[in-house]
């Protein structure tokens, strides 16, 4: 009996499956290659970008030190300084503006923005004062000022008859954090966004 070997239709159609599989997964490694490359290229350019207004930015809060600041809008930020002076931010999705000059935040195919709706400002209380609290003031043991009976640390509403402003301690300095948030193709990109920190004497 004659034993005949040749290649079945079968084991073509197999054959260029695989072929076609591994293919198309060199062509994906490709394009995510190519993407990488792009992303790349614009994210160094963004870093300088970001870079400078954060160093313009920051050097103003410590020339001329910050009293206050504002969110108006969305995307317009006014930074109030110890002598009186106000300056703005604006900020779009592609760009900030600040003192005159404006940065664009290159990207490709509008990947990549600045997220104007979540835009966070922390900053110290307004009044950052705190009452020393269960006050003897003739050694008898017993609390005369600031009577915090309940144990909570602070002076409830049944309390207030024993405050003393004379017992307060308040702090000299303000603190403020501003984040512009950047999203890269819908997804929050944290190392990429903007932030700005202040902490000083109140002026």
């Amino acid at each position: 009996m004659l034993n005949k070997k040749g290649i079945t239709l079968i084991e073509i159609i197999v054959s260029i499956g695989l072929i076609s599989i591994v293919m198309i997964y060199l062509f994906n490694l490709l394009v995510d290659m190519q993407y990488e490359e792009d992303h790349s290229s614009y994210a160094k350019d963004n870093v300088v970008n970001r870079a400078t207004i954060i160093r313009i930015v920051q050097d103003d809060f410590m020339k001329y030190g910050l009293q206050a600041v504002n969110q108006y809008t969305s995307d317009s930020i006014s930074f109030t300084f110890n002598d009186g002076s106000i300056r703005t931010m604006n900020i779009t999705a592609n760009s900030i503006s600040y003192n005159g000059e404006t940065w664009l935040l290159d990207s490709n195919n509008n990947e990549e923005i600045y997220d104007v709706d979540h835009i966070e400002i922390a900053s110290s209380p307004s009044n950052t004062c705190s009452y020393i609290m269960n006050v003897d003031t003739d050694g008898d043991g017993r609390c005369n000022y600031n009577c915090d009976m309940n144990g909570n640390n602070i002076l409830d509403a049944d309390e207030m008859s024993t405050r003393s402003d004379s017992y307060r301690s308040c702090s000299d300095y303000i603190f403020f954090h501003i984040t512009i948030p950047v999203v890269t193709g819908g997804l929050d990109n944290v190392i990429d966004d903007l932030e700005f920190f202040y902490i000083g004497r109140k002026g």
